[in-house]
């Protein structure tokens, strides 16, 4: 019994060595497959998208006030009418430009009379039938006539008014009309009969018109001209191809931002906000698998059956990255 025992005991140190030898049957490891993406040219992709707004142009918006101190007359239009450029808009009394033209009316018959003086006594001190301190205060009275006559102008012009209309004042009521200075539609009025107005108590009435618009759009770099590329202007007219006008040399110190101003082919809404699109068109620009874009040390690359080549991303949406490098449309890039 114990000889069967020893036997068992020495048959299984044999089997336990045997299966100690024995090469391991571990599964070997399976490398990750890889996946090549055909490069395509982003001709209609957007490679910038930023904010924008509608810029009025200098004959699309105007704010009618009063030159200086008035009493509003009588007010001849209200909000919602349509009216053209020199349309009576409001008429008004205003102290300072009728007493102007009283002094100017005055001051043109002083000066009249004065100047047949200076030029009678000069006549006559030729003759030495004058002497030369009369004619020296003649000329002196007619300088100052002349002055006075230049300050009552003054006051005219700075009310919209010409020499002609200082006369139609005095012979009339005294009523100035305060007219539109563009065509368009009467957004506000501001004023009632009676009510005393002067320059720094705002605007009486607010015109829009239909004049040109520009749009402005800030960018968070410069904006590079590229050739063969367009712009477009999505708001809520819808889609509208833009020209670019100019770009600012510098940031704005407030944000950092870059301005560029571009021109729509057709008529906008002023003051509406939207964004402007980027569009490549150069070839120089890509769609590539957001995945297939590596980082290394700060920059991104790609790399295709020509090697690793470096880029410069400008935008990624979705599964796919609009990129600039030196890509070509037949090659393919790696991804996982």
């Amino acid at each position: 019994m114990t000889r069967l025992r020893l036997s068992v005991f020495a048959v299984g140190c044999a089997f336990l060595a045997a299966c100690a030898d024995a090469p391991s049957l571990a599964a070997p490891e399976l490398s990750a497959p890889q996946r090549w993406t055909v490069v395509r040219e982003a001709d209609r992709a957007a490679i910038v998208e930023v904010p924008a707004r509608v810029v009025p142009g200098p004959a699309s918006t105007a704010l009618v006030t009063a030159p200086l101190r008035a009493t509003i007359a009588r007010v001849r239009v209200r909000a919602g009418d349509a009216v053209d450029a020199g349309a009576p808009l409001l008429d008004v009394v205003m102290p300072e430009v009728l007493d102007a033209a009283g002094r100017l009316e005055g001051a043109r018959v002083r000066l009249e009379a004065l100047s047949a003086r200076h030029a009678q006594l000069s006549a006559l001190r030729e003759e030495g039938l004058a002497r030369s301190l009369e004619v020296a205060d003649a000329a002196a009275r007619t300088a100052e006539a002349r002055a006075d006559l230049h300050a009552a102008r003054a006051v005219l012009l700075a009310a919209g008014l010409r020499d002609e209309s200082g006369a139609a004042l005095l012979a009339g009521a005294g009523v100035v009309p305060l007219r539109a200075p563009i065509a368009g539609i009467v957004t506000a009025v501001a004023a009632s009969v009676g009510e005393s107005r002067d320059p720094t108590s705002g605007p009486l009435v607010s015109i829009v018109g239909g004049g040109a618009t520009r749009i402005e759009a800030r960018f968070s770099r410069p904006l590079a001209t590229t050739a063969g590329g367009s712009y477009a202007f999505v708001g809520v007219d819808g889609t509208v191809p833009l020209r670019l006008v100019s770009r600012s040399p510098a940031a704005e110190t407030r944000d950092g931002t870059f301005l560029a101003w571009f021109e729509a082919e057709e008529p906008l809404l002023a003051a509406s906000l939207g964004r402007v699109l980027v569009r490549g068109g150069s070839g120089d620009t890509f769609l590539v698998p957001a995945t297939a874009i590596e980082r290394l040390e700060g920059r991104a690359r790609v790399t295709t059956r020509r090697g690793a080549i470096e880029l410069e991303v400008l935008r990624c949406e979705q599964t796919d990255c609009v990129v600039r490098g030196a890509l070509r449309v037949d090659d393919e890039v790696r991804s996982p």
